[in-house]
């Protein structure tokens, strides 16, 4: 009997001090990566982009002269967005961001592109309607657009619609 009290002892401690299950361990170690994963793979909070109105001094520092279409959203007199051939300009927080045309875009106004893309933000660009001639400007032509602007979790982060002036 008291060998048997011993045995039962003995199992009881074994079973006690025992590591988990090889697979069992391999199952939570998994799961705990791929929570951490989940974790660092969620984007960050929306930040709301609202850009600055494009002036003549920002114009001249790029070189922003000559074939382009202008948006300015709402009843705006001031370009948000400046679109040229090969790339487009916004002014975010005092900054002038350049975009490059995507290769894929569709051709828009002036040889502008629908779709450009930047290191932080992709900028997307709609015309409407066939235009009507600028009254101020004689190489112009008016137009109604919108631009979108999306971060690089392709998060729409700002939307703008009014007139787009395109031209010399």
């Amino acid at each position: 009997m008291r060998g048997s009290l011993f045995i039962i002892a003995g199992l009881a401690l074994a079973g006690c001090s025992q590591e988990p299950d090889p697979a069992e361990k391999a199952a939570e170690d998994k799961k705990i990566v791929e929570m951490v994963r989940a974790a660092n793979d969620a984007p960050p909070p929306i930040e709301e982009v609202i850009p600055q109105a494009i002036l003549y001094p920002d114009i001249e520092k790029e070189d922003l002269f000559g074939a382009s279409c202008a948006y300015a959203p709402g009843t705006s007199m001031g370009a948000r967005v400046i679109a040229r051939e090969a790339d487009a300009y916004m002014k975010i927080d005092d900054e002038m961001v350049r975009f490059a045309v995507d290769p894929g875009a569709r051709q828009l106004a002036n040889r502008t592109g629908s779709l450009y893309n930047g290191r932080q933000y992709s900028l997307r660009l709609q015309i409407e309607g066939d235009g009507s001639p600028d009254p101020n400007a004689s190489e112009s032509t008016l137009y109604q657009g919108t631009i979108w602007l999306r971060d690089r979790w392709d998060r729409n982060v700002y939307t703008g619609s009014g007139t787009v002036s395109c031209g010399v």
